[in-house]
């Protein structure tokens, strides 16, 4: 019963709030160019990349869905070949998180959920100016739609302990500022 009591003792008394702890400050000093650059390290260390925009074409030519929003970014019609005949898809994410390398994207009309899971490549599309230092900054923009935080290709070692890549979604994901 030791564990109940240690678990007990970190409670409140009965009628007193938990104290909650306040979020961490925004990272100081940083510009939205050093924030992208923060991004890109540690989006990399987990195996995914920031590419330009010149460099999408290379990886459109491949069979790919684009999102309606993506498409809006990037001045193209949305489509292309069914989500689950694409090697490609392109979404577009409310927000890019410097401090993990992670995107948040939101679903809705024209946002299918499917579109950053069932390809082998997820491209992500971002508007510059959408990217905050933190996760309590983006949990405090947060919407009431459904949101979901990618934080690298998928990845998971649930089988002795094994790392195996693209099991549960994408292997690649590729992360391009507009």
């Amino acid at each position: 019963m030791a564990d109940r009591d240690d678990i007990f003792a970190d409670l409140p008394p009965a009628g007193r709030k938990a104290r909650i702890p306040l979020p961490p400050p925004p990272l100081p000093g940083y510009t939205a160019d050093a924030l992208w650059k923060l991004f890109a390290v540690k989006l990399e260390a987990l195996n995914g990349r920031v590419l330009g925009i010149d460099e999408l074409d290379l990886i459109l030519s491949r069979p790919y869905f684009l999102d309606h929003d993506a498409a809006a970014h990037l001045g193209r019609a949305p489509g292309g070949v069914p989500i689950w005949e694409a090697e490609v898809g392109v979404t577009s994410a409310d927000l890019a998180i410097a401090e993990t390398g992670t995107v948040l994207l939101s679903t809705g009309p024209g946002k299918p959920r499917l579109a950053s899971l069932t390809p082998v490549m997820h491209v992500v599309i971002i508007p510059r100016e959408k990217i905050v230092a933190t996760l309590a900054e983006a949990f405090s923009r947060l919407s009431d739609r459904t949101t979901v935080l990618i934080t690298g290709p998928s990845r998971t070692a649930d089988i002795e302990g094994v790392l195996v890549r693209g099991v549960h979604g994408p292997r690649e994901i590729v992360v391009v500022p507009v």
